[in-house]
């Protein structure tokens, strides 16, 4: 009897200990808030800036956990900021089948960004776009909601996004168009032209290689002297047609206002091929002196196509290639 009543006595002292243990891990839990989602908050919600800048906006939660959070941001009605015009947001649009499944969204549509696990720090940048038009100040208004998996909580957090005119030269190369090809019709951005901007050393500073059109910005902010713009066709991608391609150079400047636009075709017939195709010709070079925000600029034939006053061209055009 007496093994008996100690095997019982130990059952219970282990069964209550487990109890025990049982209950102070869930005050624990309680205590240490694991129920309790991580909160987003920024300590800047207010921004001015100008086309051709990058907003960045600076997040917080006030925990981690080991999952990643996702939230979004909502593009607000009384914005006048032209979204993929004005401006642009990494990510994807939550209403976007190859981003979400549309059954699996719910709420405003806004762009999804994800802040990853065990992070309790996080930013994201905005690109405010130059475009070719004077124009008021323009709004920017963003609200931070909780996205899908709910798995992190914000409160009212909007940020203001004031968007100036900038006093940036903006440059355009443009070659849009069709032309054809034996009876098929082949789009212009087939072929390759590109930009390239270079300082007083020819040394490079910028350059847009991979779209159509190509687009550069001298800002402001650089120091004042002489650049030069080079402008080049690198292939023809296999097509000598008999024709120029219809190439344009536009220099914008909207705070001023400066809109220039320079009809280059002449310099780049189509069956001569381009610098990749063995064609060093291929290639021209515009002149631009920056005085503060004032520019003038130099065609290839040395004729100033803005600001009244030449100028003066020193050394030998350059070939040069990627």
């Amino acid at each position: 009897m007496k093994k008996i009543n100690i095997i019982k006595l130990l059952f219970t002292t282990a069964l209550f200990s487990s109890i025990v243990m049982l209950t102070g891990c869930n005050d624990d839990d309680v205590n240490l808030g694991h129920n309790v989602k991580p909160v987003l908050t920024s300590s800047t919600t207010s921004y001015t800036a100008k086309e051709g800048d990058v907003v960045t906006l600076n997040f917080t939660l006030d925990k981690a956990i080991n999952k990643p959070i996702e939230y979004r941001l909502v593009m607000l009605d009384e914005s006048t900021a032209t979204d993929l015009e004005d401006y642009s947001i990494p990510g994807c649009r939550s209403n976007d089948p190859d981003c979400v499944a549309i059954e699996e969204n719910g709420g405003p549509v806004g762009y999804i960004f994800e802040i990853p696990a065990y992070t309790t720090s996080y930013s994201l940048d905005i690109s405010l776009l130059n475009d070719l038009e004077i124009e008021s100040t323009e709004n920017l208004k963003l609200k931070v909601v909780s996205n899908r998996t709910l798995l992190g909580t914000v409160g009212d957090l909007v940020f203001d996004i004031n968007i100036e005119n900038s006093s940036d030269l903006v440059i355009d190369l443009n070659w849009a168009g069709t032309f054809d090809d034996g009876g098929t019709m082949v789009d212009n951005c087939d072929l390759d032209m590109d930009l390239e901007l270079l300082d007083s050393n020819f040394d490079y500073i910028d350059y847009s290689y991979n779209d159509c059109p190509e687009q550069l910005t001298l800002s402001t902010s650089m120091p004042d002297g002489t650049y030069y713009l080079d402008v080049s066709l690198w292939t023809t991608s296999g097509y000598f047609q008999p024709i120029n391609i219809p190439a344009s150079v536009t220099f914008n400047k909207p705070g001023i206002p400066l809109l220039e636009t320079e009809d280059i075709s002449s310099y780049f017939p189509m069956d001569q091929g381009g610098l990749d195709d063995g064609n060093s010709n291929a290639i021209i070079t515009f002149e631009i002196t920056k005085v503060g925000h004032n520019f003038t600029i130099t065609n290839p034939d040395n004729q100033v196509v803005f600001n009244g006053r030449k100028a003066k061209r020193t050394g030998n055009r350059r070939n040069l290639k990627k």
